[in-house]
């Protein structure tokens, strides 16, 4: 079974499933007001409901920062390409899909995914190798957006971005100082954003597939921002871009 801990990622979870919860376990003694709509969602559901110590949970989950709540369910369901594809957020004219390549940090997964939900992408691409799975940390990183946005797990990167091409999406990478300034790009077409990881950015193939190469304006000595800030800053300018059409 999974753990999902914190209160928002527990509440999103049981408002959006209906079955594969074994109980949900609340720390004995937490003031009970700010968990009642879950302990009450979960009593509606017939989820079991116990109460522990709190040292129980964090052995559980490994962590204190649980918020005295945990929830244990099967474990995390990746969508398939087509479902993406697929889910066009309103009110918008085109998809946009996130695909990240070689993410490590489950705290930045988590922040890009809440963005990605945020400023109306379709959905998530994560490679099965030298990436950061979707887990519980990401999930509470996430605000509980993990469950509410589709995320796709697939071994090969190139492979799919060769499939989002012929699926009639332009591909534009992440890439610090080299590329074109992200202000001065169109992007009224179906966009796949591809963002590299923490250590060395995009992989030589997965550059060479991209259509654009794109960068955010800094100052300073540092040659790149932190991957999730990037991600938020050119989801963001899509979105405003996009917002204006």
């Amino acid at each position: 079974m999974e753990a999902i801990y914190g209160i928002n990622p527990v509440k999103e979870a049981l408002r959006r499933e209906d079955e594969g919860f074994s109980k949900i376990i609340v720390a004995a003694g937490r003031n009970m007001s700010a968990l009642q709509e879950i302990i009450a969602a979960a009593e509606k559901k017939k989820i079991p409901v116990e109460f522990h110590p709190k040292n129980y949970l964090n052995e559980i989950t490994g962590f204190s920062n649980h918020q005295g709540i945990v929830a244990l369910r099967r474990p995390f369901i990746y969508s398939e390409l087509d479902v993406l594809i697929n889910n066009r957020r309103q009110p918008f004219q085109h998809d946009f899909i996130i695909t990240l390549d070689s993410v490590m940090d489950p705290q930045n997964l988590g922040a890009i995914i809440r963005t990605a939900h945020c400023l109306g992408a379709n959905g998530i691409v994560i490679p099965v190798d030298r990436a950061a799975p979707v887990t519980p940390a990401v999930i509470k990183a996430s605000a509980g957006s993990a469950q509410q946005i589709p995320v796709a797990r697939v071994v090969n990167l190139s492979q799919t971005i060769d499939f989002f091409k012929e699926a009639g999406f332009w591909i534009y990478g992440a890439e610090a100082r080299t590329g074109e300034y992200v202000e001065k790009l169109d992007f009224n077409c179906n966009v796949v954003l591809v963002m590299g990881g923490e250590a060395r950015g995009m992989r030589p193939l997965v550059r060479k597939k991209c259509d654009y190469l794109i960068s955010i304006p800094i100052a300073g000595d540092f040659d790149s921002l932190n991957v999730a800030v990037a991600a938020g800053i050119i989801q963001y300018e899509i979105f405003r871009h996009r917002s204006k059409k």
